[in-house]
C-alpha cells in the first residue's frame, strides 16, 4: 500500500525543482566583467520575489487541486446518493409489484385448490419435488433430518400427549419387529442375557432380588402344577440318593437326623394323636359317603317330580277348539265361551246380529271356547283378525285332490314349504 504525500512536502519538492532550475539558467562567471557593479543587488532581489511568487503559485495550484478534487468527490458522492435513492424507489416499486403479483397468484391458486384434480396434481407435483430434492441434494437431505430430528426431541419434551403415543408405537413396532424378525428377536435375547448377566454379578440388590423372585417363582409352580411338583420330587430323591450313596458324612447325618426323630416324635401322646386322626379320617370318610347317597336319592326324587309334573302339562295338546277362528289351541290360550260378556241388552239388534256373526259354533252340549285374542278384539267391537268371517274360510278339497298321494301334491303345489307341522297327539 502505498502512502500518500502530504501538501507541505508536496510545496517543499517543488520549491527545490525551482531552485535547481534557476541554478541552471543563471549567468556564467565570464560574462560578469559586462554588467554593471548594481547587477548582483537587483538580480538577487528579483530572484527572491520569483521565489515568493513561486511559492504562491505553488500553494495556489495545490489549493485549486484540492478544491477541485474536495468538490469533485461531493458530486461523486451526491451522484452515488441519488443512484441509491432511485435504486430504493425501483426496489420499493418493484417490491410492491412483487407483492401485488403475489398476492393475485396466492388468491388465484386457493380458487383453484379448491379443485380436487387441480390440489391432486399439486400434491403430487410438490412431493415428487421434495423427493428429488432430498434424495439429490446432500445439504439439503442433512438440513432437512437435522430440523425433523429437532423438531421432534422439541416436541417430545414438551408434547405429553406426543410421547405416550410416540413410545406407544415405538414399543408396538419394536414387539412387531420382535414377533417377525427372527434374527431382531435373536439379537434382542442375546443382549438382554447379557445385561443381566452383567447385572446378576455387579449388582448385589439386583442378585438378592432375582433370587428372592425365583424361589417364590418355584414356590408357587410346586404347589399349583402336579406335574412340576412330581418331576421335583423325583429330581430330588434322586439327588438325595446319589449323595446318600456316595457321601458318608452325608449318610451319617441323615441317620443321625432320623433317629433323633424318631425318638422325639415316637411317645405315647404322639401314637394316642396319631391314633384318633386315623379315626377321625375314617368317620369322615363314612360320613361323606353317606351324604353323597342322601343326595343322590334327593335328586333323583326332584328329577322324578319334574318328569311327572312336565307329563302332566303336556299331556294334553292343542285340543281346544276358538268357535270364531276355528284354531287348535292349548289350554292356558283360551277361555270358557260364554255368549252374554260379548252380547249385552243395551246393544242395538245391528250390533249384536254382527258380534254373533263372529261365532262358528254347533248348538251341542259341549263345552266351548275361544282364543283370548278373539275375545278380547270382540269385547271393543272389533272383527278378530283371524275370524273365519274375516275371508279366512277353508274351501273344501276337491275329489280330485283327495286321492292324491304326497308326491303329487308336492309336485302341483303353488308353494313348497320348508317345515311341516304334525300333530303329534292326534
Amino acid at each position: 500500500m502505498v502512502r500518500k504525500t502530504s501538501t507541505s512536502s508536496k510545496v517543499k519538492k517543488r520549491k527545490e525543482a525551482y531552485k535547481r532550475q534557476l541554478k541552471a539558467d543563471s549567468i556564467p562567471s565570464d560574462c560578469v566583467n559586462f554588467v554593471n557593479k548594481d547587477m548582483p543587488a537587483i538580480f538577487s532581489d528579483v530572484i527572491k520575489m520569483k521565489e515568493q511568487f513561486d511559492d504562491y503559485k505553488i500553494i495556489k495550484d495545490v489549493i485549486k487541486k484540492l478544491v477541485s478534487k474536495v468538490s469533485r468527490l461531493d458530486n461523486e458522492r451526491n451522484r452515488q446518493l441519488q443512484i441509491r435513492n432511485k435504486k430504493k424507489i425501483e426496489a420499493t416499486i418493484s417490491n410492491e409489484k412483487s407483492i401485488l403479483k403475489r398476492t393475485r397468484q396466492i388468491i388465484w391458486f386457493k380458487t383453484k385448490y379448491q379443485n380436487v384434480l387441480f390440489r391432486k396434481k399439486e400434491n403430487e407435483r410438490a412431493i415428487k419435488y421434495f423427493r428429488d430434492k432430498y434424495h439429490n441434494n446432500n445439504d439439503f437431505r442433512e438440513k432437512q433430518k437435522s430440523r425433523i430430528k429437532e423438531h421432534i426431541l422439541v416436541k417430545y419434551h414438551k408434547n405429553t400427549n406426543f410421547r405416550v403415543k410416540n413410545n406407544a408405537r415405538a414399543s408396538r413396532r419394536i414387539l412387531n419387529k420382535y414377533h417377525t424378525n427372527k434374527t431382531f428377536r435373536d439379537k434382542v435375547k442375546t443382549q438382554s442375557n447379557i445385561h443381566i448377566l452383567n447385572k446378576y454379578h455387579t449388582n448385589k440388590t439386583f442378585r438378592d432380588k432375582v433370587k428372592k423372585q425365583s424361589n417364590i417363582h418355584i414356590l408357587n409352580k410346586y404347589h399349583t402344577n402336579k406335574a412340576f411338583r412330581d418331576e421335583y420330587k423325583e429330581r430330588m430323591k434322586t439327588q438325595f440318593s446319589e449323595k446318600y450313596k456316595s457321601n458318608k458324612s452325608i449318610r451319617l447325618r441323615t441317620i443321625e437326623r432320623t433317629l433323633n426323630w424318631y425318638r422325639n416324635n415316637n411317645t405315647s401322646e404322639r401314637k394316642n394323636l396319631r391314633r384318633l386322626y386315623n379315626h377321625s379320617r375314617r368317620v369322615m370318610k363314612k360320613y361323606t359317603i353317606i351324604q353323597s347317597h342322601k343326595y343322590a336319592a334327593k335328586h333323583r326324587n326332584l328329577y322324578m317330580d319334574n318328569l311327572n309334573r312336565f307329563r302332566q302339562i303336556v299331556r294334553e295338546g292343542p285340543d281346544y277348539v276358538c268357535v270364531s277362528c276355528q284354531l287348535a289351541l292349548f289350554r292356558n290360550q283360551v277361555v270358557p265361551f260364554v255368549e252374554k260378556k260379548y252380547t249385552k241388552q243395551n246393544m242395538s239388534d245391528e250390533i249384536k246380529t254382527r258380534i254373533q256373526s263372529y261365532f262358528n259354533y254347533s248348538s251341542s252340549g259341549q263345552n266351548k271356547w275361544i282364543c283370548k285374542s278373539c275375545s278380547d278384539k270382540i269385547k271393543k267391537r272389533q272383527m278378530p283378525s283371524r275370524a273365519i268371517v274375516n275371508k279366512l274360510k277353508v274351501c273344501e278339497v276337491p275329489f280330485e285332490l283327495k286321492e292324491l298321494n304326497n308326491l303329487e301334491k308336492h309336485l302341483i303345489a303353488l308353494r313348497l314349504p320348508f317345515m311341516k307341522i304334525v300333530n303329534l297327539t292326534s
